[in-house]
């Protein structure tokens, strides 16, 4: 028996960019535990931009919920497709949409896993330790946090597709001191 699914999607949508998106309910996920952040966040292609990558190191809850939820996106995607050729321009088989699908589970070029979340700066909520407002996040490189993200919606764009999960709340713990190396 298949699991009930966890992401209600909503109709199939085109955005400005010609984008193809099916919303997603507006679904709260959140780290439990503490997790470090690998790097400071950057900006792609503008430093104005205001959506950043943030890239945090894997614990086996985190891995574990955001595994079911891609299983269960790409099973809604390939039904989908199946009902409807215009989704992808064909109907896809399950295999069709497994190579398409882009996963927030990533792997580096040096063999690290870590997870990749997108995070709007002008929206997110950053929070101390002790669940106080922060104005100034600083420096993220290293830092433990613990987050919440909304299941925003499922993109198709490209031949690829993928489940974009936004930050929505940043609880930082204190940034410590930089040490000398020598």
């Amino acid at each position: 028996m298949e699991p009930k699914s966890s992401l209600k999607l909503g109709e199939l949508t085109t955005n400005q960019r010609g984008g193809k998106v099916f919303p997603a309910s507006a679904q709260a996920w959140q780290f439990q535990e503490w997790t470090r952040i690998l790097w400071h966040p950057s900006p792609y292609g503008s430093e104005e931009a205001r959506r950043i990558s943030l890239c945090l190191e894997p614990n086996e809850a985190a891995v574990a919920d955001l595994k079911a939820l891609e299983e269960d996106v790409k099973r809604q995607l390939t039904r989908r497709s199946l009902d409807d050729a215009k989704i992808f321009g064909r109907h896809l088989a399950a295999s069709d949409v497994e190579a398409r699908f882009v996963s927030c589970l990533k792997t580096s070029a040096r063999g690290n896993s870590f997870i990749k979340l997108k995070v709007d700066l002008s929206r997110v909520n950053f929070w101390d330790a002790e669940q106080q407002p922060l104005e100034e996040p600083g420096n993220l490189a290293g830092r433990e946090c613990k987050l919440r993200a909304e299941l925003k919606q499922v993109w198709l764009m490209s031949g690829q597709c993928g489940l974009l999960v936004e930050v929505t709340d940043l609880m930082l713990k204190e940034e410590l001191p930089r040490q000398c190396p020598f």
